[in-house]
Parts: structure tokens; sequence; C-alpha cells
């Protein structure tokens, strides 16, 4: 039987690598939750993200309700698919989620959106949308940071069927980035809500007529006097 010999020189690299290996602690593995900051462009795979800011301010939480407050966290969203997205459930919310003070990931509670200057629900490829990603908060609560966790997607097949679609991933809490980002303090004061009766506008002061000037009092003319005749004195 003929025995295959191993190359002493390939020997020497194994050496090498795995004392690489041990002073090194072992392979590095991909960190579940990379930390990302912001400003720079995050791929989420179906959705480029770029988170600006995060604020403390109100909005409308639903029809003929009152405004509330909310944490919102701007960003721009660029959809790199080829079908129109929703900005809400369905799309861009089931992979943003915010951290709690318990350690829980939670999904936002609602997401408003502008492309072009007017308002949308949604992201339509090649027209980037800024979004405004929202959490309900308490009347007292007022925290100085938030950490929110990005999520991947993947276009692969569905559980129940041979599809294939943009999926996004969930398992294990693994996350495309995570960013941790200064809340501002709210600086507005919360207006009336949508059924609330505006203030009456103020009601222009009454003219004031110009004033007159008054007539000069004129006096009855006097009679001419006859002038005095002179005397003539005797001799």
């Amino acid at each position: 039987m003929r025995r295959w010999g191993v190359p002493l020189c390939v020997l020497g690299v194994l050496a090498v690598i795995a004392a690489v290996l041990w002073v090194t602690g072992g392979l590095k593995e991909t960190p579940k939750q990379p930390v990302k900051q912001p400003g720079k462009a995050l791929d989420l795979g179906l959705f480029t993200v770029t988170v600006r800011d995060a604020r403390i301010g109100t909005a409308d939480a639903g029809f003929g309700s009152e405004r509330e407050r909310f944490l919102i966290v701007r960003m721009r969203v660029e959809n790199r698919g080829k079908e129109t997205e929703q900005l809400g459930p369905g799309g861009l919310a089931d992979g943003v989620v915010a951290l709690t003070k318990t350690g829980k990931w939670v999904k936002p509670d609602e997401v408003e959106g502008t492309a072009g200057g007017a308002e949308t629900d949604a992201v339509q490829p090649g027209l980037p949308v800024e979004a405004s990603v929202m959490w309900k908060m308490g009347p007292a609560d007022s925290p100085q940071k938030l950490t929110v966790g990005m999520r991947k997607w993947e276009y692969e097949q569905g559980f129940t069927d041979s599809d294939f679609n943009w999926i996004v991933q969930r398992e294990n809490d693994v996350l495309a980035g995570r960013l941790t980002l200064p809340v501002a303090p709210m600086t507005e004061q919360p207006g009336p809500g949508p059924g609330a009766s505006a203030p009456a506008p103020a009601q222009p002061a009454p003219a004031q007529p110009a004033p007159t000037r008054p007539e000069p009092i004129r006096s009855a003319p006097v009679p001419a006097q006859p002038a005095p005749r002179p005397t003539v004195s005797g001799p």
C-alpha cells in the first residue's frame, strides 16, 4: 500500500497558524450587535439607513386623539429592493428596535416619513425618505440616551412557500448595528389635538375716526364808528 506523505512546508504553515491562534485567543467571532455611529450609512439588506439623531417631541397618536410625547429617532431610508415597501408594520418598522430599561428590544409605535416635501407612509426604490421612528413615552419620562438596534433583511424563501422574499432576521437578538444616541429635550409645547377647537383669532380694534380740526370762532363784525369832527372854538 502506498502511503501519502505530508510535505514538511505544509506542516510548518499549520504549526505557525496554530501558534498565532493560541496567542490571540482563537478565531474572532463576528459580534452579534456591532456598534455603529450615527451619520453613517448602514446596510440592512433591503434598506440602507442613515440614523441622524434622537429627541423628545409630540405627535398625533391617532385620529381624534390628543397629541402625545414620543421618543423620535430621525433617519434617512433608501429602498434597495424592486418593490415599494411600507415604513410601518410589514416594512421598515419590523427591523428597528429600541432597548428598554429592562433590557428588552421593542418595536416602534409609529413611523412617519416625508419624501420630496410630501408626507408618505412608504418608501419607493430610488426615492429616499426622511423617516421619524417613534416610541411612546410617559408624561414624566425624560431619558438622556437611547439605544436603537437595526435588524438585517435577507432575500430568502419563506417558511410556508417556495417564493423568495425579503425577510427580517430576528433570531438570537442578532443586529446589523447598534447605536447609542443622546436625546435632545423637548422644546415645543404640546398643541391641541385634531379634535380640539382652535382659539378664535383676535378681533381687530375698531378704527378710530380721524381727528377733526375745530372750526375757528368768528366774532361778529364791529360797526365802524364815524370819525369825530373837529370842533371849532369861538373868537
